[in-house]
């Protein structure tokens, strides 16, 4: 039985500079993680009122944890299922001087008009990238996110100025963190070149030690010197090629949805997917099905915080709440073939719920 899914080994340093950064359009900085990122960049924007956010009510609890450090207030916007498209209210604007931007998945779908009103009001415009690295929007002031979901790297933040210099001297990388990263990459390769999955095991139980522990004690802490090696040699022009193949080589094999649809049924010549994305009406029984068959699936993400603590939260923000519930990722990364991407079709296609 085929495998698909889990932790990428550590990648190697490749000869030569790929213009990866230069491309980010801005000053940039490589931090050790994509919530480092975002707090640099909202240290570097520094204090300014009225001081509260526009953030996505679908996202990550680390991408609020830097608003949260930083003082934010936040005001959350709804996310729409079709195609995860922001909801935005113009109203939001006159009680906020950031707008955090998110294109989910590696698919882009927001509204860029709203993006030129917050310029024009003088709001602040801080895109998320860690799902569309490659699709820095002309109209962020910054950009930041990290690099982790998408290659084997232990320092993965990216943060990206596009106008002018960053004001501020990151930390330098965090010792303790990155031992954890290395070793759980250790195990990774271990388990790659025995076959045991009990190294995966303990890899995954490093890994998490590590990210818990770095939600607590996050700043804006420097990448280093060889994930910044790794990042400046890496292929990234084929591996985009690559995760849009196989992209469309699950669509092409696809019969009816059953139980389960697609989130991004087509792509854009600008798409760069992370991952497949699909809508289950069960999701437990839908991952469990998916596991027996050797595919690993992971829930981007449980809900905020911030969700938690508003009253009502499922009436006022019905599309985020809906995506909590049901959304479901799969890894259809450069290390599958088209081969592996017709055999994850064919899992769906025997999905019956």
């Amino acid at each position: 039985m085929r495998r698909i899914g889990g932790m990428f080994p550590l990648e190697p340093v490749r000869e030569g500079t790929n213009g990866y950064l230069d491309s980010l359009g801005g000053d940039v900085l490589l931090m050790m993680s994509g919530r480092c990122a975002i707090y640099a960049a909202l240290e570097d924007m520094g204090w300014k009122e009225p001081h509260t956010a526009y953030v996505p009510a679908y996202t990550c609890e680390t991408v609020l944890s830097a608003y949260e450090k930083a003082g934010y207030r936040m005001i959350p916007y709804d996310i729409d299922p079709e195609e995860m498209r922001p909801v935005f209210r113009s109203g939001a604007l006159d009680f906020s001087s950031v707008l955090n931007l998110c294109g989910y998945f590696g698919f882009c779908r927001y509204d860029c008009s709203f993006l030129s009103e917050c310029r024009s009001r003088g709001i602040t415009v801080l895109q998320d990238t860690t799902h569309s690295p490659f699709q820095v929007d002309p109209l962020a002031d910054y950009a930041a996110g990290s690099l982790r979901k998408w290659m084997g790297v232990a320092s993965g933040g990216v943060a990206v100025k596009r106008s002018g210099r960053f004001g501020i001297n990151p930390l330098p990388p965090e010792k303790e963190h990155l031992e954890g990263r290395y070793k759980a990459f250790e195990l990774r390769k271990d388990s790659l070149e025995s076959g045991d999955s009990r190294y995966d095991e303990e890899a995954s139980e490093v890994f998490w030690n590590t990210e818990m522990r770095l939600r607590g004690m996050f700043d804006a802490y420097a990448g280093d010197e060889l994930s910044e090696r790794i990042i400046e040699s890496f292929d990234f022009e084929g591996m985009a090629e690559l995760r849009r193949r196989n992209y469309q080589a699950v669509l092409d094999a696809l019969g009816p949805e059953n139980g389960y649809r697609v989130v991004f049924p087509s792509l854009q010549d600008s798409d760069v997917p992370s991952h497949f994305t699909v809508y289950a009406d069960d999701r437990d029984g839908f991952r469990a099905y998916l596991s027996e068959n050797g595919v690993s699936s992971t829930v981007y993400w449980p809900r905020t915080p911030l969700a938690e603590s508003i009253e009502g939260f499922d009436e006022a923000f019905p599309g985020a709440s809906y995506i909590y519930d049901h959304v479901v990722s799969i890894q259809i990364d450069q290390r599958y073939s088209v081969d592996d991407m017709r055999y994850l079709a064919s899992v769906l296609n025997g999905y019956r719920p």
